[in-house]
C-alpha cells in the first residue's frame, strides 16, 4: 500500500474523563481531524477548539495516545456472495452493499485473484 493509501488507528486519551478510546481506519490526513471533533465514546465529551490566539490556553482537545499504520488485511465479500477478497486492487473488490471482517474468515473462499495480485503498488 503506498503513504497515500495507508490506513491508521489512532488511540485518544479523553481530555475530561482520561479514558482511552481507539478510532480505526484512517487516512493520514484524518488523523489529526479526529482528535479535535471526535466526541469521548465513555463520557461524551467533545473537543473544544478555541479562536486565534487563545488556540493553545482554551482549547480542550484529545490527546493522541498512540498512532499505528494498519498492517493486517480486511475481508470483503459482497452481502450475498461466498468469495472474500483481501486486496483492494482485485478487479471483483466490492465497494458496494458488502460484509466486511478484520480476521481471517472461517467460512467461505478466499479470491484467487486476491492472492495472486501484489497488494502493494510496485
Amino acid at each position: 500500500m503506498s503513504a497515500a493509501k495507508s490506513q491508521w488507528t489512532i488511540i485518544l486519551r479523553c481530555y475530561s474523563c482520561s479514558r482511552k478510546f481507539t478510532v480505526r481506519h484512517l487516512t493520514l490526513d484524518r488523523v489529526l481531524a479526529v482528535a479535535s471533533v471526535t466526541p469521548c465514546p465513555h463520557c461524551s465529551t467533545k473537543p473544544f477548539i478555541a479562536p486565534g490566539p487563545l488556540y493553545n490556553k482554551q482549547s480542550k482537545l484529545h490527546r493522541i495516545f498512540d498512532l499505528r499504520e494498519e498492517i493486517e488485511a480486511i475481508y470483503r465479500k459482497p452481502r450475498n456472495g461466498e468469495t472474500w477478497h483481501f486486496n483492494p486492487r482485485c478487479s471483483k473488490w466490492p465497494v458496494d452493499d458488502y460484509v466486511e471482517l478484520e480476521v481471517p474468515p472461517k467460512v467461505g473462499a478466499l479470491c484467487n485473484e486476491c492472492q495472486a495480485t501484489p497488494s502493494e503498488n510496485p
